[in-house]
């Protein structure tokens, strides 16, 4: 009697047992369900990089910010790390809209990214809000000699108050681009291209093509980029304490430069233009169908040209400097950098992730990497590499980039903590010069009183 009754008792046991198995593999804490037992933010940017870990791996997430087939080459990156990583399993979301917003209410609500890539100005104000962790720690105790591994403009980017908070992996600089075709067509030597302001100047009244109606077809160079033409013309905009020196004479001279173009060239119709050629993707950069004869622009641009323009006959140079007083091998430096969130929860698998990414003691993978993007290496000793070497061949015009990333005349914008309002509104001075507005002198002195009032907000001196 005993036997009967408890067979199916233990029966029935053993069937709740299972079902209490399945149901614990199929709950929302189990490793193939989410990250660390959490519900998935389902209006988050989903990733396309790689599946998720087996449980054992240490998820990391990384946000950037490209798109499209920019994204997919992220993408490929981070899943060549989870290949070659396999305790660290890097998620990559592409933050699209205001990043730097949505980075800074992730990190006061105590949920940032472990690591995220920075190209906006932004890294020295989140240095000194406690928003990123200082990076020093983690070089002294893996990579004490990365400093002179990079260029030393790549370094002082990344650098506030002596710390270093964030390394990139690509750098960009910029310089001239001009149509060959055109040059000649109009009496010019093509392979002699204008190298002083004055020089570039006298050519302008032959390249400017416009119609009965005065409308614009074809632009010969409007000048555009205040911060970036002032390292040409030796432009100062912060002295050695970091105070803004917005009315530094060289930067009254670009920006009375800029406003002899907008009094001889209607900024109006030159507006009307760009945007007629914003209508057709192949031609939103009007060099491509030879509608502007020069074009002051990156290294990625030979991608473009290369894929939507291939029969164009183009040069690149150094940019004009006046005659005189002006800076030989000017250009202004910027890059794409990784920083970790002070608020991280893998800070130790970010860097790593890091200093992989940077291809620091790793060149020839780096070599090669960068190619992909037509980016520039942020370590001279990734550029000697024969992949890289190789890549420059291909195209000679990519040694004039590349090579301006050590200039003593490639600068950057000053690393302090308002250097992103600060470039917001010099090129709100820029316009309103351009627009006939304000004079040069009295923009830059809006500006610099600007600036100085937006530092005293900030808690500075």
């Amino acid at each position: 009697m005993m036997k009967s009754t408890l067979k199916p008792f233990l029966s029935m046991v053993l069937i709740m047992l299972m079902l209490a198995g399945l149901i614990a593999c199929s709950s929302p804490g189990s490793p193939a369900a989410g990250q660390d037992g959490k519900k998935e933010d389902t209006s988050a940017p989903t990733s396309d990089s790689g599946k998720k870990g087996d449980g054992k791996a240490v998820e990391v997430t990384y946000w950037h910010m490209w798109t499209s087939d920019w994204k997919k080459l992220i993408d490929s990156l981070v899943d060549e790390f989870n290949q070659t990583h396999p305790g660290i399993h890097v998620t990559a979301l592409s933050i699209t809209g205001d990043a730097n917003a949505k980075f800074l209410t992730a990190q006061a609500g105590g949920d940032p990214p472990d690591v995220m890539t920075q190209w906006n100005q932004i890294i020295p104000s989140w240095a000194e809000k406690g928003a990123i962790a200082s990076l020093d720690p983690y070089i002294q105790a893996d990579a004490p000699d990365l400093g002179e591994w990079m260029y030393p403009t790549v370094k002082e980017i990344g650098t506030y108050k002596g710390k270093m908070y964030a390394i990139p992996f690509s750098m960009n600089t910029l310089a001239m681009y001009y149509n060959k075709d055109i040059l000649k067509e109009e009496g010019f030597d093509p392979e002699k291209p204008p190298a002083t302001i004055q020089e570039l100047d006298a050519m302008q009244d032959k390249l400017w093509k416009l119609d009965k109606r005065g409308f614009i077809q074809r632009v010969g160079y409007m000048p555009s980029g205040l911060t970036q033409w002032s390292t040409a013309f030796g432009g100062k905009w912060a002295d050695e304490d970091g105070k803004p020196t917005a009315t530094d004479p060289n930067n009254l001279a670009t920006l009375e430069w800029f406003q002899s173009y907008a009094k001889k060239y209607d900024p109006t119709k030159v507006a009307a233009f760009n945007k007629s050629m914003s209508s057709n993707v192949n031609s939103a950069w009007s060099f491509l169908s030879g509608k502007q004869v020069f074009a002051m622009d990156g290294m990625w641009r030979l991608e473009d040209l290369k894929n939507y323009a291939p029969d164009l006959q183009y040069g690149v140079m150094t940019l004009p400097y006046p005659e005189g007083t002006g800076k030989p091998d000017a250009t202004w430096v910027n890059g794409n950098f990784n920083i970790i969130p002070e608020k991280a929860k893998h800070p130790k698998e970010a860097w790593e992730f890091i200093l992989w990414l940077t291809g620091y003691h790793n060149e020839d993978w780096a070599a090669e990497m960068l190619t992909k993007g037509g980016w520039i290496p942020p370590s001279p000793k990734i550029t000697e590499k024969q992949a890289y070497q190789d890549f420059m061949n291909e195209i000679p015009a990519r040694k004039t980039f590349v090579n301006l990333l050590g200039s003593p005349n490639a600068k950057i914008t000053p690393v302090i903590p308002v250097q992103q309002y600060y470039w917001d509104r010099a090129a709100k001075a820029e316009e309103s010069v351009m627009t006939g507005n304000k004079d040069p002198k009295q923009a830059l002195e809006t500006l610099q009183k600007e600036v100085e009032e937006e530092i005293a907000k900030a808690g500075g001196k």
